[in-house]
């Protein structure tokens, strides 16, 4: 009976340490999507802060800068990323945040199969 009994208790225990951990915490919720505002105003030489503080941040009144590569969509959909992604054409990786009121004339990009970036872009915005 007692063999049985310390059988039990070393099932459990197995199992118990198989049991997978639990997910990692998003930087930002997975459930809102923001969006940085361009607004008129000059970094400075300020180099900012990345984009998963400026999600960590979240939306307020506050005027941030931001820095990370910038991609331009086919439909002009712009983003400002944490990382690019090591394919090619490159691509948004890591955390992102959507970039409105950016005029693309001021910025210098490369194109490549349709994919426009440019790699290290200093935005000053409102995340909203």
């Amino acid at each position: 009976m007692r063999s049985i009994f310390a059988l039990l208790i070393a099932l459990l225990l197995l199992a118990a340490c198989a049991a997978e951990p639990p997910a990692a915490t998003p930087s930002a919720p997975t459930d809102e999507e923001w969006t940085l505002v361009i607004t008129d105003g000059d970094p400075g030489g300020n180099p900012g802060i990345s984009v998963s503080e400026a999600l960590t941040h979240g939306p307020t009144d506050d005027i941030v800068t931001v820095t990370g590569p910038l991609f331009v969509s086919a439909d002009g959909t712009m983003l400002l990323c944490d990382a690019i992604a090591e394919s090619f054409p490159p691509q948004c990786g890591g955390d992102r945040l959507e970039v409105t009121g950016l005029d693309l004339t001021t910025i210098e990009l490369e194109e490549a199969d349709g994919v426009r970036w440019a790699e290290a872009v200093v935005l000053v915005g409102s995340v909203e």
